[in-house]
This record gives C-alpha cells, structure tokens and sequence, in this order.
C-alpha cells in the first residue's frame, strides 16, 4: 500500500512538473499612456538636442512598438548625429524593415553610408604614398563627397 501511494505521488509530481514547464509567462502589453509619455519625452529630449536622454527613451520606444520605423528612425539620426555610424546604418535598417518606402530613411542611409565610404577613403590616405594613382583617387573621391556635403546636400537628413 505504501509502495502504491509513493508511486502515486510520483506520478503526480512528474505531471505537475511536465504542466510547469508548459506554463509560459505572459508579458503585460505595454501601458499606452506610458508610450505616449515617453514618445513625448523622446520627441522633447530629440528636439532639445539632449541625445542621451532621446537615445535612452527612443530605445525603450523600440521594444515597446517593434512594428513602429519611427522611433528607429530617430535612433539612427541621433547615432549619424553622435558619429557612431555602423550603429546608424543598424537603426535604419531596422527602419526599414517595418517600412521600406520611407524615403527619409534611405536618404539618411545613403548619406551615413557615403561618409562611412569617406572615412575609408581618408584612412586609405594615411596608408599610400603620394604618387600611388589610386591615392590620387582616393583624395579626389574625399574632396568630391566633402564638397557635396559642404553644399548642403547632408542638411535635408533629419527631422
């Protein structure tokens, strides 16, 4: 009888922790009224120029909305702004993703991937010698792209 019962308990523990593991934890849906306080803080932080703070808060924008291009969008003009450019090219990408007839987006890609091509250029520079003819390209691909950008043609990249 012993044996029987301790078999049963088994049985039932085996079940309760086969029924555990199928339990999955539901993630409460964001508040609404929490996103719009915190696209509104990012909104006025991106308008302020305070990157830190439009960063932190367009980040958490991300988790919170991830079907919204907007908030990646906004990261990547805030990483173009602060110069982290592989991390731009990331967040419009992901721009992209949830909506790829944004011409805004391929706009700014284009112009962070054009300095990104720049910066190669500049280092290629440092490493040739003069009277290499493809240094003399490079120089005049760095003069060239530095003057379209000097026109204003970079200008039109955010909003």
């Amino acid at each position: 009888m012993c044996l029987r019962h301790c078999l049963s308990l088994i049985v039932v523990f085996c079940l309760a922790a086969c029924n555990l593991q199928n339990l999955q934890l539901a993630t409460p849906a964001p508040d609404p009224v929490n996103i719009i306080e915190v696209q509104k803080r990012a909104n006025e932080a991106y308008e302020k120029e305070d990157w830190k703070t439009a960063e932190t808060e367009y980040q958490y924008l991300t988790q919170q909305t991830k079907g919204e291009a907007e908030p990646w969008f906004r990261l990547g003009n805030i990483y173009a702004r602060t110069d982290r450019l592989d991390a731009a090219v990331t967040a419009y990408r992901e721009a992209l993703v949830r909506d790829s007839k944004n011409s805004k987006t391929w706009h700014n890609l284009g112009i962070v991937q054009l300095r990104q091509a720049t910066n190669t250029f500049i280092e290629m520079l440092q490493y040739t010698k003069d009277d290499d003819p493809l240094n003399k390209r490079a120089q005049y691909v760095v003069n060239t792209v530095s003057n379209l950008m000097a026109s204003g043609f970079e200008s039109s990249t955010t909003e």
